[in-house]
């Protein structure tokens, strides 16, 4: 059974362990507490992504210890039913997520290798991915609409993974992650940067980036075991 969620009162349960320094700090900041009761307050009003007590699942599926690459997208998928708490990834039976299919192409063409067809994502996660999103949380059918919520947290997130390892890979996927990569000053040297993988934007210079063997060489410049990209694969 899942274990429902108090936004009023957050607990550091919800979170693998490693992550509790990080979760203590947000909780003594004025603007953590304000957070969560707003989003509580969205989430009784209005039809929202994804399922409560999956907001912060990411940060219970990876602990900081096993983060090798950040990759940072927008919001959750918008659509009903589909948003798992991990950017990009689905648990959803049998879909496909636009996105996702663009994003398994692109691993394909760089990998030379069928493109996967498991949309859940977990694997790549467990394998040393922090699949982020700029927003946790979004209205159905509303993109962004979340966005200024989760601005602060994200940027105390950012903040605290970059002193915590400063031998992370990190990946921007469109204009809002690459915004991040500009207000912390993220060297160039261990980071990509590309259009977001959407069916909008896509074709105007993700097709084509090479993300996936470009993390891996980065990794391999660090002194770090590469990720299997193919984890996910049929």
């Amino acid at each position: 059974m899942v274990e429902q969620v108090s936004y009023q009162e957050f607990k550091l349960s919800l979170v693998e362990k490693s992550w509790n320094d990080f979760f203590q700090k947000q909780i003594k900041e004025e603007y953590f507490p304000d957070l969560l009761s707003k989003i509580e307050i969205e989430y009784q009003n209005h039809s929202c992504c994804p399922p409560k007590e999956n907001i912060f699942r990411l940060f219970r599926q990876i602990s900081l210890e096993q983060i090798k690459v950040v990759i940072l997208g927008q919001d959750p998928y918008h659509q009903p039913e589909i948003a798992d708490g991990i950017a990009f990834s689905t648990q959803k039976k049998n879909y496909l997520p636009p996105t996702l299919n663009n994003i398994f192409l692109e691993l394909s063409q760089d990998l030379n290798c069928l493109p996967p067809n498991n949309s859940d994502l977990l694997p790549w996660v467990k394998e040393g991915a922090l699949l982020l999103n700029t927003s946790l949380t979004v209205r159905i059918a509303q993109p962004l609409s979340h966005f200024e919520l989760w601005q602060v947290f994200i940027s105390s997130l950012v903040d605290y993974l970059k002193k915590y390892n400063d031998k992370l890979v990190w990946v921007f996927w469109g204009k809002k992650a690459q915004l991040i990569k500009e207000e912390h000053q993220i060297s160039d040297k261990y980071s990509i940067v590309s259009p977001h993988p959407s069916p909008f934007s896509a074709k105007y210079g993700f097709f084509g980036s090479k993300p996936f063997s470009k993390i891996n060489d980065l990794l391999k410049k660090l002194g770090k075991n590469p990720i299997n990209w193919l984890v996910v694969a049929r």
